[in-house]
């Protein structure tokens, strides 16, 4: 009953959506005030320079990003009513993001719904997205966000997204960071497989394959060809003839030593 009510809601907020979107049609139409937003049309013109293939930038005093240029292409081949449409049901859907941050929250379902009705029906927040304004995608992008922070899922790149619809283009610099962020874990890798002699992960490795048992000092911590792997594997290998059937002498030891000393050295 709860969902069916929270639902009721929803349908019902998304009838005065279009009706609003109808109403603002009409007066747009008959009376001088206009009902749609002044920014609108300047989307409108530049989804029509989008569709033709130009550059969104080419109408003046367009600041926003090229991203609502492209998501309201259909107005130019649609309706040029598409754009209220869709900020409308962004609209609807931060309704949703409400509810499901605080049913995460651990609110009471009736008091959810109560904060659902505050911003469904609010006189000032439902006429936003129907005059054609673009705030509501970022106000649901906010809001998915914080699910995501709630979730402990990636949310890093949907703040780049909010930024880009307010106009500041930062995506250079968010996938700058990333690079860096990249190469700092990189050589954080690096760092602890050269010096694996002092991390657990490896030291279970060093010890089975005896890598760290050299003679030369400098040679501990750093990264050994295959050919010194293979030696090293080989001299533990007979030490586990030797220690457990007691057959291998020291001279066949020391020969199979020899040969792989030999071969370090031609290919040295």
């Amino acid at each position: 009953m709860e969902a069916l009510n929270f639902r009721s809601l929803i349908i019902f907020s998304a009838f005065l959506h279009v009706l609003l979107i109808v109403y603002g049609e009409w007066q747009d139409t008959h009376m001088e005030v206009r009902y749609t937003d002044v920014d609108y049309f300047v989307f409108s013109d530049v989804a029509a320079l989008v569709v033709a293939g130009k550059s969104p930038y080419k109408r003046s005093t367009y600041r926003y990003s090229p991203l609502i240029a492209y998501i309201l292409a259909p107005n130019s081949f649609i309706h040029r009513s598409w754009g209220k449409f869709l900020f409308s049901a962004s609209d609807l859907l931060v309704g949703y993001f409400i509810r499901s941050i605080l049913k995460l929250r651990g609110v009471p379902e009736n008091l959810s719904i109560y904060s659902v009705i505050v911003w469904l029906f609010n006189p000032f927040t439902f006429t936003i997205g129907t005059r054609g304004n673009c705030e509501p995608i970022i106000c649901a992008i906010i809001l998915w966000i914080i699910l995501c922070i709630m979730r402990a899922q990636t949310h890093w790149l949907f703040w780049g997204y909010m930024l880009e619809f307010k106009g500041k283009q930062v995506f250079l610099q968010l996938w700058a960071a990333s690079l860096l962020f990249f190469a700092a874990n990189t050589y954080v890798m690096i760092t602890i497989i050269l010096r694996h002699t002092y991390s657990p992960v490896f030291k279970r490795l060093a010890s089975i394959l005896q890598i760290v048992n050299r003679a030369d000092p400098s040679f501990r911590g750093q990264i050994q060809p295959p050919w010194i792997l293979l030696n090293s594997t080989a001299v533990w290998t007979s030490r586990r003839l030797e220690t457990k059937k007691g057959v291998v002498s020291d001279e066949m030891l020391r020969g199979v030593q020899n040969k792989h000393r030999s071969r370090d050295s031609r290919i040295g």
